[in-house]
């Protein structure tokens, strides 16, 4: 109904009004959320949420010295509006797109999907078995740890969202997704007092596997940070990044290889030339654009803008082969459109984690904030805790910080043979770097 509210107000928008809209997308989305809420393992909150809600946006065209612009905007609309009040905010909305002029784009045209998303878990059970097979997954490390650690705080939520988008072009696509979500929070006592490590997870599937995992590696390690001895000085090692800190970095090839920031000029990639320097490379990169990825909330079969999306090669023995991005940026650069894509993936190395841990290094697993910057790869954090290996055995160790730059390491960085799914992409679970400048604080 809300949907035919809209289409016949731009309708009477456009037979009467002096600013015409030429095109539109509009995404309606309808959420069932589960939230529940934990003290160490008692429940102490319960929620049930539906919500539906409609994002429009709206196109205006124009011209100048032959040249076509087309400006937009985006905005909300509640279900409870009335005709009239719809009617109103899309005016404004219009009134607003034809005050700005970017370079023109056409909207992309209806098409069959190119991947076929699997059908979750969840859709399976209840709502209430829903809750508790990810409840029980993710409390069932706790019993492992009783007395060295526990889980402080809890929180998990349980969306399925019905999602339907549609264009002036005439795309209607809908589709199913589901997104799992908690956040936590693991502490242990230490000699001078109670310390704390914060973490969460997103995914898609009932995975006990994966669940438990994301609380049994945090509880190891606030155990360990509680016994953790101040970082040494160090110099020369190589530091192996884990898990979220590897993907930011396999992140800043992907994020260098879109079309949104080439057209900017944020990026220095180019189609055709090394992503990794001109160095010799001890490991060529291989890195994909994905649609899906198993266990992953992201995974689409098609883009924001409604253009289908099919895995695509980026990155081929360190060369940038392809550019992904948004439709209009690559109209805008003249190149073929590959769509938006939500994920991506990296080959696996050729060096396993016990070859990595077979000579001294340090391996950092939790920061107070790594940052990354998106565009000159330069990276640095402080450590909260990392396990320094000697040669002999390793430590638990807090404090200082590691810095360097992606650009002027990525030549001789190294990928473990064993990968893993993390937030939004399947990669090595550990990259090894040589020449990070670790600052100790001993």
């Amino acid at each position: 109904m809300m949907i035919q509210t809209i289409r016949e107000a731009i309708a009477s928008i456009n037979a009467n009004e002096s600013v015409k809209i030429a095109d539109w997308r509009l995404v309606e989305r309808a959420i069932s959320r589960q939230e529940r809420y934990y003290i160490a393992s008692r429940a102490e909150q319960a929620r049930s949420v539906d919500d539906r809600s409609y994002t429009l946006t709206v196109y205006v065209d124009s011209a100048q010295s032959d040249k076509k612009f087309r400006g937009e905007a985006t905005i909300s609309l509640q279900p409870s509006l009335s005709k009239a009040e719809c009617a109103a905010k899309i005016r404004q909305a219009a009134v607003a797109a034809s005050k700005s002029h970017n370079s023109w784009f056409a909207l992309p045209e209806p098409s069959a999907p190119k991947v076929v998303l699997p059908v979750s878990g969840f859709e399976a059970l209840s709502p209430a078995d829903q809750v508790e097979v990810a409840r029980a997954a993710l409390f069932s490390a706790a019993a492992e740890f009783e007395g060295s650690a526990r889980i402080n705080a809890l929180e998990l939520f349980i969306t399925r969202e019905q999602r339907r988008l549609l264009n002036s072009r005439g795309i209607d696509y809908s589709s199913v997704l589901w997104r799992g979500y908690s956040e936590f929070v693991v502490e242990a006592d230490s000699p001078s007092g109670t310390v704390e490590l914060f973490d969460d997870i997103e995914f898609s599937e009932p995975d006990p596997a994966r669940l438990a995992s994301s609380i049994a590696t945090r509880l190891a390690q606030v155990r360990d940070r509680a016994r953790a001895a101040p970082m040494p000085q160090l110099r020369g090692l190589p530091v192996i990044l884990r898990g979220k800190e590897a993907e930011e970095a396999f992140a800043w090839f992907y994020g260098n290889s879109r079309t949104e920031t080439v057209y900017s000029k944020s990026s220095a990639f180019e189609v055709g030339k090394s992503v990794q320097g001109s160095a010799p490379v001890a490991e060529p990169l291989d890195l994909w654009a994905e649609p899906a990825i198993a266990g992953l909330p992201a995974s689409a079969a098609f883009d924001s803008d409604g253009f289908a999306l099919e895995r695509t090669e980026v990155i081929a023995q360190g060369i940038l082969k392809t550019l992904t991005g948004s439709v209009r940026h690559a109209d805008w650069l003249g190149l073929q459109r590959r769509g938006a894509f939500p994920l991506f993936s990296v080959s696996p190395g050729s060096m396993p984690l016990e070859v990595m841990h077979a000579s001294p290094y340090l391996e950092p697993v939790m920061f107070s904030d790594f940052q990354l910057d998106s565009v000159t790869g330069d990276f640095g954090a402080e450590i909260r805790l990392a396990y320094y290996f000697d040669g002999k055995k390793v430590t638990p160790v807090s404090g200082g910080s590691i810095s360097g730059s992606l650009g002027a390491l990525c030549a001789s960085m190294r990928r473990s043979v064993e990968t893993a799914v993390t937030s939004r992409a399947r990669c090595p679970v550990a990259l090894m770097l040589t020449g990070v400048t670790i600052t100790g604080n001993t």
